[in-house]
């Protein structure tokens, strides 16, 4: 049974148009994104995924222009693992640098890298030091102050991770299966900027993307269910898990917006073409998520209240907010290859960074 804060997200919601443009294009899978406090913008790419490329993840800095585009960019650090999990998941997706955060004074990096190591890399000096190793899948990074720690999540063991410096890693959370046995499967986690309780205790909140269902092995790549994702809050102090909002389909991004609203990603609203093993289709190809059905969702945790911001994204991952400006990393999977845009023409999948307007209210 729902807990009675809970908000279970409708069939229909109330739509408000936002002013949208994309201003970063050509990007290889590009997930997490911050802008710094000189206008710039911090971008991780996981990589191509090409097999030819194999360390093709990067850390970009792009410069702000006199016309506030951000067309110039700088290469901060280069040659990281890009993993490309087409013939494992039968599905866009591709591993390598996963986010960027900054606390105490210093910007890290997270990396998933089964083969030489998942890592957690400090970027006060260039190339960036591995400060923690860790196995398994790194996702989101999130600075607690108060605690002064670093926390994680780690999508294939449905914990949250906690970093301390010196001392090993800890887990604070462990995020129990969803309603038909998957997987939880989360992906970020921010700071409750909304908690009412004291600061030393600020509760975290989770993304839930959820798995995929096991036992059909015709539906491979695609057999999830729609409207089982989940944001939950965990206490840190105590280990409780509790759901916020029910009803997403794949959660992804989160951020608060400076009027405490919080924003969600749903990377897609149906599964579609699961990916061949060990080819790329050459015609227009969903690759097991359906492509521009994505959405961006605002929340007012306090009335209970939520409105749909944007609609037709392309499998959008992460998000940061700055001021009434969002901006959003799009476009998972092989760049170059075919798939149906939002009006059924057939494009080459790009990475690309949409930026949007927020509405007053």
């Amino acid at each position: 049974m729902a807990n009675p804060l809970t908000i279970i997200l409708p069939q229909q919601l109330i739509h408000r148009r936002c002013t949208s443009s994309i201003v970063l294009r050509g990007l290889n899978n590009p997930r997490g994104i911050k802008l710094k406090q000189d206008g710039s913008l911090l971008l991780v790419e996981a990589g191509s995924g090409n097999a030819a490329q194999p360390f093709s993840g990067r850390l970009l800095q792009f410069k702000q222009n006199a016309d506030g585009g951000y067309a110039r960019y700088e290469v901060l650090a280069d040659g990281f693992r890009s993993m490309n999990m087409q013939a494992r998941m039968c599905r866009d997706e591709i591993f390598g640098l996963a986010d960027i955060a900054y606390g105490d004074g210093r910007w890290l990096l997270s990396q998933t890298d089964y083969v030489s190591g998942s890592r957690i890399l400090d970027l006060s000096s260039l190339p960036p030091q591995a400060i923690i190793h860790s196995r398994g899948n790194l996702n989101a990074l999130c600075y607690h102050p108060q605690r002064h720690s670093w926390l994680t999540v780690k999508p294939d063991t449905n914990q949250a991770i906690e970093f301390i410096d010196g001392q090993p890693e800890a887990v604070v959370g462990v995020l129990a299966d969803l309603s038909s046995g998957q997987h939880a499967v989360p992906v970020t986690i921010i700071l409750d900027q909304n908690s009412k309780t004291d600061k030393a205790n600020q509760p975290v909140l989770i993304s839930l993307f959820s798995g995929e269902l096991q036992g059909d092995a015709n539906k491979m790549g695609i057999n999830f269910e729609q409207g089982v994702s989940e944001i939950v809050r965990l206490d840190l102090a105590t280990g409780e898990v509790t759901t916020v909002i029910t009803g997403l389909t794949l959660a992804t991004g989160m951020a608060f917006t400076e009027q405490g609203q919080l924003l969600v990603l749903e990377l897609c609203d149906d599964f579609l073409e699961p990916m061949p093993a060990n080819e790329v289709p050459q015609s227009a190809w969903h690759g097991g998520f359906k492509r521009y059905s994505g959405r961006l969702l605002r929340f007012d945790l306090d009335k209970c209240t939520m409105t749909c911001l944007a609609r037709h994204l392309d499998t959008p991952s992460n998000l940061c907010v700055a001021g009434n400006t969002v901006f959003i990393s799009e476009g998972m999977g092989l760049p170059g290859r075919p798939i149906a845009n939002a009006d059924g023409e057939t494009v080459a999948l790009e990475g690309y960074v949409r930026k949007l307007i927020l509405p007053e209210n």
